[in-house]
């Protein structure tokens, strides 16, 4: 995938927009987890370092459906960013240019106009007189809206650095050619979100992995009984569909051969069952020590490994030891490429204090990264390469 690297003559002296993703997590009105707004830190710099006149961050903030709400204002960001950015920053509640370096915009999905790539929004925008654009906000590159796709069509564009990471790490698993010791692992709630990358894969990667309510739909698919645990009968077929690709393309797929259940997420009274001794009213919240082992003995014998998504409700004490033990073994691996990203899985790395650095790249990007891999064209970065 081809797309114009930045450059120092493309910014010096030059009025550059820049989109990042910084919808991060806040609690009290600070930002809880920083991971996104870290990986823009670098194309920032670059543009400080190399003579950019001026810097116009935009960004949203949550879901505030075209209107302000203080909550989601980007105002809760600034201190974050200045920290890791080194460089004060001018908060700028209005889509107009002030006369700082760096300035950081309110919120653009307080306009009505941004979701919907509105030319008209895309002209309040333009008033910022910027003369470059720049999109590194990889999580929202899947999204045609105006701050994402609508500056591109006038302004010289470029990718960001996390961008072209992003497309770096990501476009080798594009092939449909069988990749040996490729192992994907792969859990959360709904099968709807990943069926086309679970497809793909059945059809590229040595093994698969499933766990989550995923893995309960496969299983009611392959006729277990899993109580009163979520997972989706309307996906039935499709799961049956998964199970046939890969079995027709020697792709293991492995599910759970024991769980752990309970009759409520809040309930500290817990069994560990073999999976085909689940019924009545058990709920299935992890994988359990087998299953561990199993996909354990999987991922130490992989090449590369491409995980997203929690194999268990790992935000719940009694429901967390598959989702922290796989993560520590994927940390662990030091020949394979270790791939990650979603931002459950970012969530438990933080929980486990696990070293983002242990990866080798640990995706900004939920829905983008599952789009990206299952081949769909991301708008944020099909019209960088169309210029």
């Amino acid at each position: 995938m081809k797309v114009r690297p930045l450059n120092q003559k493309a910014v010096k002296g030059k009025i550059v927009a820049v989109r990042v993703d910084f919808n991060v997590p806040l609690e009290d009105g600070k930002v809880t987890e920083t991971t996104r707004i870290e990986a823009s830190i670098p194309t920032l710099k670059y543009l400080i370092d190399h003579g950019a006149k001026q810097i116009h961050i935009l960004s949203h903030l949550g879901r505030p459906k075209g209107e302000y709400d203080e909550k989601m204002s980007l105002a809760h960001v600034v201190k974050t960013l200045e920290q890791f950015l080194e460089h004060p920053v001018e908060f700028r509640s209005e889509l107009t240019p002030g006369e700082s370096l760096v300035q950081l915009h309110e919120n653009v999905r307080f306009h009505k106009g941004e979701k919907k790539n509105d030319p008209e929004f895309i002209k309040e925008l333009l008033n910022l007189k910027a003369e470059v654009f720049i999109n590194d906000g990889f999580a929202v590159s899947h999204r045609a809206h105006a701050s994402v796709v609508g500056l591109a069509h006038y302004l010289p564009s470029y990718p960001g650095f996390l961008v072209e990471k992003e497309i770096t790490h990501l476009s080798p698993f594009l092939s449909d050619e069988k990749m040996p010791g490729l192992c994907l692992l792969t859990g959360g709630a709904k099968l709807e979100t990943k069926v086309k990358i679970l497809k793909h894969f059945a059809l590229t990667a040595e093994n698969i992995l499933i766990g989550g309510a995923i893995a309960n739909t496969l299983l009611v698919a392959k006729g277990y009984d899993v109580g009163e645990s979520l997972y989706e009968e309307d996906e039935l077929e499709t799961a049956r569909d998964i199970l046939q690709i890969a079995q027709a393309n020697n792709t293991g797929i492995y599910l759970p051969v024991d769980v752990v259940c309970a009759e409520d997420i809040k309930s500290d009274d817990t069994q560990e069952v073999q999976t085909d001794e689940v019924s009545g009213k058990m709920k299935i919240f992890d994988i359990g020590k087998k299953s561990i082992k199993n996909y354990t003995e999987v991922l130490n014998h992989a090449q590369t490994i491409i995980w997203n998504g929690p194999v268990g409700c790992f935000e719940f004490t009694p429901f967390e030891l598959g989702t922290k033990k796989l993560l520590k073994v994927i940390a662990a691996q030091k020949s394979a490429q270790t791939i990650l990203g979603g931002g459950d899985t970012l969530e438990a790395i933080n929980k486990f204090g696990v070293d983002k650095d242990a990866f080798t790249h640990v995706s900004t990007g939920g829905g983008s990264m599952l789009e990206f891999l299952e081949g769909k064209e991301l708008p944020g970065i099909e019209v960088l390469k169309s210029l």
